[in-house]
């Protein structure tokens, strides 16, 4: 890409970000934001205009002189598929621009068949609805880059590189669930994006956790952060037994205590996020108080318990936005 072609682009991706975050704007308001001319901010209006991504909305009350043109993001321009793949089942979501759901369902678990099922069943999809210009999809399991670098227990998905194997027309964002939904806490609940989180999930597929420190993903050196089953907490060696998690046992009382005290001295995260369907308030203070006893108050996180389906969701729109304002549609 020549300068001037990333120049273009970016103008049309600024403009793209406005637009869809907020209902309208003005040329010259375009103008005033981007720190560009208004000829040129006509320009690449027009075109996007044009081509259906931005709509006219008509002239705005005249403020003494003459009257703004308003324009708005079409919602229906671009939509995004968010792919949930689990044990039992693979949740999807279709959504428009603007986060609204246009279609939502399941499937069967693709986890436990070849990958190019996988691919065949989101072609179909993207047959369906034209409008779907980019794919989030999220997996119980390690990514680094396009490769599935850990996932226990699906064999035939480890160490493949899922771009090439789904090969679709659209781009995809792959990224492990935990770290979508500590993302998606973030954002349901408007704190800094400079937060540091970290968000506890015990899961069908065993304990995981997103990590987020001054606002950043934490990945690791071969993107393995987060996979806390491998803390060596247990008396096997392995944070919390096979068999499951049980909020009733006193010694699942002392393993989480033992797991906030070690997260706590690590990382110093604010908060830390559990699932409101695996622990409450009664347990977690009891967690807490245990820490206390060897570990400084004042340097203890905030224990709390949040709707993860809900996060989830969230932190993979996320992703798929940002690829929506990046796209590069000639």
């Amino acid at each position: 890409m020549t300068m001037q072609d990333q120049v273009k682009a970016n103008i049309s991706r600024g403009i793209r970000q406005l637009l869809m975050n907020t209902d309208s704007m003005s040329k010259a308001e375009i103008t005033e934001d981007l720190s560009i001319s208004f000829p040129t901010a006509s320009k690449f209006i027009q075109e996007m205009v044009n081509r259906g991504e931005v709509l006219s909305l008509g002239l705005l009350p005249s403020a003494g002189g003459r009257r703004a043109q308003s324009y708005a993001y079409n919602p229906d321009f671009a939509h995004t598929l968010l792919v949930y793949l689990e044990k039992e089942e693979t949740n999807y979501v279709i959504m428009d621009a603007f986060s609204k759901k246009i279609h939502e369902d399941s499937a069967g678990s693709f986890l436990n068949q070849e990958p190019r099922t996988l691919s065949a069943f989101l072609k179909t999809k993207l047959a369906e609805d034209p409008s779907i210009r980019t794919i989030a999809m999220g997996i119980p399991g390690a990514v680094k880059g396009d490769v599935i670098s850990y996932i226990p227990g699906y064999p035939m998905y480890a160490n493949q590189n899922m771009r090439d194997i789904l090969n679709l027309p659209v781009e995809v964002t792959i990224e492990n669930d935990m770290n979508a939904a500590v993302i998606g806490y973030r954002n349901r609940k408007g704190l800094s994006n400079e937060a540091s989180l970290v968000y506890i999930y015990m899961g069908a597929n065993g304990p995981g956790a997103g990590i987020l420190v001054d606002g950043k993903l934490v990945k690791g050196h071969t993107m393995f952060s987060g996979e806390i089953s491998f803390l060596p907490i247990d008396d096997n060696n392995r944070f919390l037994p096979e068999s499951g998690f049980d909020m009733e046992d006193e010694r699942a009382v002392l393993q989480i205590s033992n797991l906030i005290q070690t997260i706590s001295a690590l990382l110093n995260p604010s908060q830390i996020i559990f699932h409101q369907s695996e622990v409450n308030g009664q347990f977690l203070n009891q967690a807490a108080e245990n820490v206390k006893r060897y570990f400084p108050s004042e340097h203890l996180p905030d224990l709390h318990v949040s709707d993860w389906e809900k996060d989830y969701k969230e932190g993979l729109w996320d992703m798929a936005k940002s690829k929506l304002i990046e796209m590069d549609i000639k």
